[in-house]
């Protein structure tokens, strides 16, 4: 009985981290997959209505791009921080958590890239060059979001406040997209409404300026996170912007160089657009860091004072 409780709670050290991973993986998803009906797609071997379209539960279409990395981030995002969160009650390794997220992103790229290789007609031996590129593309897409993810978790894991607010801080623009993605799974063939789109413009800098209050100056070191995450929330969304925008050229006929000569000519422009949010992140991490510098200030004394109070004389 007593050599059996240290394999007991052996297992159960494992079985949580496990179970935190898959729940953080499902719930990255899960704007998607409660409505994810598989796009239009140009490439479609038979013509099919949308609504006739699988469901999948990954979004695979170049003009969800951005969408199928962000829904697949997050997974290890969130499993990192409630990690972070179950640890300071228990010890907990994190492996396990990363073969939860790993294993729930597995099952949902093999669902989802079957039936698109269906669709295509990569399956059947019917597709071309354009159909197996496409393919290609989307399945190395998400093979890179899903080694960020794993990623994302390890650094909001980690007990070093700076690492998980940069993480925090990186995730902020994805966040959003995961965010605009509940609202447009309910919003019905009209779409969301115009205010959930400024909700998703500023959002992020709200994110990084809350990340930055809680990552602090001190150390010095601390305020390269600072430079980190407010030119992330300026850069990332002119770079999904610009990606967006590449992918999105039906006109290009798939042709990847003259995509990525697209999205460079307009990152810049989208860069004098999208500035305004990491104002606002410099603006809250600034006042933000401010008042709990003064509220440590003075609760410092009380502190002190009541603890003499209560000495022994």
């Amino acid at each position: 009985m007593t050599d059996a409780n240290p394999a007991s709670r052996a297992t159960s050290s494992r079985l949580l981290p496990f179970a935190i991973g898959v729940a953080g993986a499902v719930l990255g998803l899960l704007p998607w997959a409660v409505a994810g009906t598989l796009p239009l797609q140009n490439l479609w071997a038979t013509e099919v209505m949308p609504e006739a379209m699988p469901f999948v539960l990954l979004p695979l279409s170049q003009y969800s791009a951005t969408m199928l990395f962000s829904l697949v981030l997050l997974g290890g995002v969130f499993a990192g921080l409630a990690v972070r969160v179950t640890r300071r009650r228990r010890a907990m390794v994190l492996w396990p958590a990363a073969l939860g997220v790993a294993v729930v992103h597995v099952i949902a790229a093999a669902q989802s890239f079957l039936v698109l290789a269906e669709g295509l007609g990569i399956l059947r031996g019917s597709a071309g060059a354009r159909e197996v590129l496409y393919f290609g593309g989307l399945l190395g897409g998400t093979i890179a979001a899903a080694l960020l993810a794993q990623l994302g978790l390890w650094m909001t894991a980690r007990p070093s406040v700076a690492v998980a607010s940069l993480a925090i801080a990186l995730a902020a623009v994805p966040f959003a997209t995961w965010v605009a993605r509940w609202f447009g799974a309910f919003a019905g063939p009209m779409g969301p409404p115009p205010v959930i789109s400024m909700v998703g413009h500023w959002l992020p800098g709200v994110v990084v300026g809350g990340a930055l209050v809680w990552c602090g100056v001190r150390p010095a070191g601390r305020l390269v996170v600072w430079v980190v995450a407010l030119l992330s929330v300026w850069v990332v969304p002119a770079l999904f912007t610009a990606i967006g925008y590449g992918l999105g050229m039906r006109v290009l006929q798939g042709n990847p160089v003259e995509m990525a000569e697209a999205a460079a000519q307009v990152f810049p422009l989208a860069l004098a657009e999208v500035w305004w949010p990491a104002v606002l992140a410099a603006a809250i991490a600034v006042v933000g860091t401010v008042v709990r510098a003064g509220w440590a200030t003075r609760a410092t004394p009380a502190d002190t004072s009541g603890a003499d109070a209560a000495a022994p004389s």
